[in-house]
């Protein structure tokens, strides 16, 4: 099951942060979390565990997308999950970037509610979720 989705920048900064259990101190829980995947060396992989979570993670050009899971989750179905986000974000705003991310939170936010909800992955399934989203906006 998933526990959490984070979206941060290079600076630590979190752009994106979604929580599927209560976590208390949650600004100090994504610094960890977003300094641990920051500082880890490129011939380590993607995937690492903290206490009770498995945190896997990807970076894609100034952005890390962390998820946090349960130990026995795959790791390699979060990375295709992440992958799977990252490419709707691009589709939807043609080459996503963080500012895309800050200034269209609500779609980042409809998006990943579409692909995950209570830590559940829900759709997989990229065009539907382009179908989804240019119907919203299609108005």
């Amino acid at each position: 099951m998933i526990r959490f989705f984070f979206i941060v920048n290079r600076s630590c900064k979190t752009r994106y942060a979604k929580y599927y259990q209560t976590i208390q101190d949650t600004p100090a829980f994504e610094l960890e979390i977003a300094r641990k995947c920051i500082t880890r060396k490129q011939n380590q992989t993607l995937f690492f565990q903290l206490d009770e979570y498995k945190i896997v993670y990807r970076v894609y050009a100034s952005l890390y997308f962390i998820i946090g899971c349960d130990l026995d989750d795959n790791e390699f179905s979060m990375l295709e999950l992440i992958q799977l986000c990252v490419e709707t974000m691009n589709q939807t705003f043609e080459k996503a970037t963080e500012l895309d991310l800050v200034f269209n939170l609500e779609k980042v936010h409809m998006i990943i509610d579409e692909v995950i909800a209570k830590g559940l992955i829900l759709e997989t399934n990229q065009q539907r979720l382009l179908n989804f989203m240019g119907s919203l906006y299609s108005i």
